[in-house]
């Protein structure tokens, strides 16, 4: 991934985070791939639900009522999971930073997660980070994005 015109370039971890730094609950924050979805609702219930992932000190995490988008080019809500899996710190990409080197972007490996959701990068030059999951061309700005809580 290069990301010359990326409305987030700017904001990825380029700086090796402590796996420590990484652990804790992270809630949706928002989504720019379907404009037309203002929320999330159960499918059991229809209550409005706010989804989440918890990273694990020992390698594990789970999500619960992660939104799913099928086809990374051409993204497409399918609805909500909840899993578990393990996850491991890893790069993900690389973007130039405001000097034009070339530095690589830190994110995670979720392995249960959907194909299209499996890697997401880190947002933030320092803690806390926020946790970001793009589809398609970086410079389209697709992405959903969990905040810290």
């Amino acid at each position: 991934m290069s990301c010359q015109y990326d409305p987030y370039a700017h904001k990825y971890t380029i700086i090796e985070p402590k796996e420590s730094d990484l652990i804790g609950t992270y809630a949706f924050e928002k989504q720019t791939i379907d404009y037309d979805i203002a929320e999330f609702k159960d499918s059991m219930n229809n209550r409005i639900v706010i989804p989440k992932i918890g990273i694990n000190s020992n390698g594990t995490y789970k999500v619960v009522n992660f939104p799913v988008f099928e086809n990374l080019m051409n993204p497409t809500f399918t609805g909500l999971i909840t899993n578990t899996g393990k996850w491991n710190k890893t790069t993900i990409g690389a973007v130039r930073d405001e000097t034009g080197e070339l530095k690589n972007i830190w994110g995670m490996y979720f392995d249960q997660l959907p194909e299209a959701s499996k890697y997401m990068g880190l947002m933030n030059k320092e803690y806390p980070y926020e946790l970001i999951f793009v589809f398609g061309d970086p410079d389209e700005g697709n992405v959903m994005i969990f905040k810290k809580e």
